[in-house]
């Protein structure tokens, strides 16, 4: 139902936009009217807005505008007259026109002087940030799967639904993930939604990553409009904006300026703080209008950083995250919205982007993946093989190994880029593949080198590529990695990789490499010549393993850069890195022996609530945020029962602490407060019977071993709990 008071206030503000004078109701001569503006001393523009649409109704307010015309005539002020009405004009125009009074409707009204429905319909054509189609870079038009955000504020689900609500209430909100979670289809289907509500002025959603440089909010809206020929209508959007009746959709905070690691915290808050000052103008200019803004979940230091640069405050702003993988609901939605598909694979991530690519393969095919992987790594190469099976068949002048080829070689290319998205420029593309081939690329190869899989269109006008998904980017970093150590490739040795390995890829490593002493001689090779990442990723790779003690055997790294070191429940042996820099550092039940490292900066350290709790090998060592790690006694602290801690704690030491199995009596360590047996036997014999968990023998008794495909399932019933859904979660009941 139209809320009237707000209608009229809403034709009055966009008159006296348009003619910058007030527009109010007043009396003219005995005669009261909705809205009049004095434009000059000798011309004024009357305005009556009306809910009715019948022809009784106007030809009452055309004599009312008659009156004022004579008597204003009298005094030499011409007056322009206009009928705005809510209902369909249709049959009034043409008496309206014969007594010289502009009749509209209220859209109508809103084209004229502001140019919504065109500006709907232009910007709805282009690109939202990077939900483009992979293959051609247009806009993406995939069935959408609705999908659930969590809200850090409550804890609660948000859909597209809800954050529609908030945004037309005028409230403020952050959507943050990570790269290819969905943040940009989130825009694209929030503007969508909000362009067809019964709203006079748009919804303004602009890609971030088009606005580097600009440092006032006029000149971010003026570049956005006129990048879609809509420069026309930028001084009134402007003047709206900052009245407060314009939403603002903002893609990309960290799209906007590059980020680079400086060996300096405060430098780089500096950076990310100056590269930001135009979006911190406009959420400040355009205050009372509601606005969504998105970017990477691991940008900032802290939410307190990211809401300091953004001009924002915790109790009004309501920050949600995106899930990094589709549920297993959302994900049958996509398929069945996109592909013939039914079942999918245990082993197969559900990133969505990683889907976009998995719905376009054959089920047959897929179904042979799947029942042939031992593992996620295997599931991973299995899946790429096809994946590059499919574009040889599509294209037969390109050689499926050759095309894998080019992808691991492009995968090392990205690592020397110091900008993320790291992009790949057409000729890098055909280097690598000439490098791999011998030969160069002409015709339909060469077009087939633009539309490689897991590359996309990074959404600008020009020709380069990104990497679609950071999850199978690392994954074919690892595999490349893996190739180089295997053959003690040293042509490598004097490239300068800026880009870490990532967790996925460590794993990748991990699962292959056999010898790790000759691993780490490979290493130092490396850096010898000038590649020193190649230690800290081999690092980080025997790190990933199920081991609890790690001898490293001197092994050194410096200047490098890590994004997980994750020590928890190890004993650290020999190891000493220095002058590198660390997105996260995991130090929960660790212990070190011999252990060095020195100058080291950093987003996170979990597991000290401060930098004095920091173990005494780390000498001169700065990370922006400490906290204690989820784990048996963090447990302990939430509001449940002890039955649901129970079993929370047995997932947790079961399948997210190291190790290959767990003893018997060692489950029940550190849960003592709360231990509920009878949850703690369902549990066991639950998982026992459905292949979650096997039971050996070992010297000292029973130990149960975790089955890694089970991980996905364990991980949303540690995330969601009570709303997880899931049998595991009913026998604490």
């Amino acid at each position: 139902m139209l809320d009237w008071a707000k209608l009229e206030d809403d034709v009055r503000t966009i008159a006296q936009t348009h003619w910058n004078a007030p527009c109010k109701p007043r009396t003219i001569h005995g005669v009261r009217c909705d809205g009049v503006i004095e434009v000059k001393s000798d011309y004024w523009i009357a305005i009556e807005i009306s809910k009715s649409d019948s022809l009784e109704k106007l030809r009452t307010d055309v004599a009312k505008f008659a009156s004022i015309r004579m008597a204003q005539m009298a005094k030499g002020i011409y007056t322009e007259c206009m009928f705005i009405t809510a209902g369909d004009t249709s049959s009034l125009k043409d008496t309206g026109r014969s007594n010289n009074v502009d009749v509209m409707s209220i859209a109508e009204f809103a084209g004229k002087f502001i140019g919504k429905d065109e500006y709907v319909f232009i910007r709805n054509n282009q690109k939202f940030g990077s939900a483009v189609d992979p293959d051609t870079g247009s806009k993406d038009n995939a069935s959408f799967a609705e999908v659930q955000y969590i809200s850090n504020k409550h804890g609660n689900a948000v859909d597209i639904k809800d954050i529609v609500g908030q945004l037309t209430n005028r409230k403020k909100m952050i959507l943050i993930g990570e790269f290819g979670s969905g943040k940009s289809r989130c825009v694209q289907e929030v503007f969508l939604a909000l362009s067809k509500a019964d709203d006079m002025f748009p919804t303004i959603a602009i890609n971030l990553r088009d606005c580097w440089g600009l440092q006032s909010f006029d000149l971010i809206l003026r570049s956005h409009l006129e990048s879609l020929g809509l420069s026309k209508m930028a001084d009134n959007l402007i003047k709206l904006a900052a009245a407060g009746k314009v939403r603002f959709l903002l893609d990309g905070f960290d799209e906007i300026g590059s980020q680079s690691w400086t060996g300096e915290i405060e430098r780089l808050k500096d950076l990310r703080r100056r590269s930001l000052k135009g979006v911190f103008d406009l959420i400040e200019k355009c205050g009372n209008g509601g606005v969504l803004i998105t970017g990477r979940q691991h940008y900032f230091s802290s939410n307190r950083e990211m809401l300091d640069c953004l001009g924002l405050k915790f109790a009004q702003v309501e920050i949600v995250e995106c899930r990094d993988e589709f549920s297993e609901s959302e994900l049958q939605h996509y398929l069945a919205s996109n592909s013939i598909l039914v079942n999918v694979p245990s082993w197969m991530p559900r990133k969505p982007l990683i889907c976009q690519l998995f719905s376009k393969l054959p089920s047959a095919e897929l179904s042979s993946i799947s029942d042939n992987a031992i593992d996620e790594v295997d599931f991973f190469e299995k899946f790429l093989d096809a994946i590059c099976a499919r574009e040889r068949r599509i294209h037969a002048s390109i050689d499926d190994k050759v095309l894998k080829a080019v992808l691991l070689r492009l995968s090392d290319k990205s690592r020397e880029k110091i900008t993320f998205p790291e992009q790949i420029t057409p000729e890098e593309i055909n280097k690598a593949f000439f490098e791999v081939s011998g030969l160069t690329p002409l015709d339909e190869s060469a077009i087939m080198l633009q539309r490689l899989p897991y590359l996309g269109r990074t959404g600008t006008d020009n020709a380069n590529r990104i990497f679609i998904d950071d999850y199978a980017k690392s994954g074919l970093r690892g595999l490349s990695l893996c190739g180089h150590i295997y053959l003690a490739d040293k042509t490598i040795s004097s490239s300068i990789w800026k880009g870490a390995l990532g967790e996925f890829g460590a794993r990748v490593v991990w699962s292959r490499v056999t010898n790790w002493a000759e691993a780490h001689k490979y290493g130092a090779y490396c850096a010898k010549y000038g590649n020193s990442q190649v230690g800290a990723d081999i690092v980080v790779s025997q790190l990933s393993g199920d081991d609890t003690v790690i001898d490293f055997a001197g092994v050194r790294v410096e200047n490098a850069q890590f994004d997980v070191l994750d020590f928890s429940g190890s004993k650290i042996i020999n190891l000493k890195i220095s002058s590198s820099a660390a997105n996260e550092i995991r130090l929960d039940e660790a212990t070190f022996e011999r252990c060095s490292f020195q100058d080291m900066i950093g987003n996170r350290a979990a597991g000290v609530g401060s930098g004095v709790r920091l173990p005494e090998c780390f000498e001169k060592c700065d990370f922006t945020s400490y906290d204690q790690a989820d784990n048996t006694a963090r447990i302990s602290e939430l509001p449940l029962t002890d039955a649901q801690k129970t079993l929370l704690s047995l997932i947790k030491k079961l399948f997210f602490q190291r190790g290959r199995g767990r003893k018997e009596e060692g489950l029940l360590r550190g849960a003592e407060d709360y231990w509920d047996k009878r949850t703690a036997a369902s549990f066991i014999r639950y998982a026992l019977g459905n292949g979650i968990v096997l039971e050996a023998r070992g010297d000292e008794g029973k130990i149960y071993v975790p089955q890694r495909r089970h991980m996905r399932r364990m991980a949303n019933i540690m995330e969601r709990m009570g709303g997880c859904g899931d049998a595991i979660w009913a026998l604490a009941g």
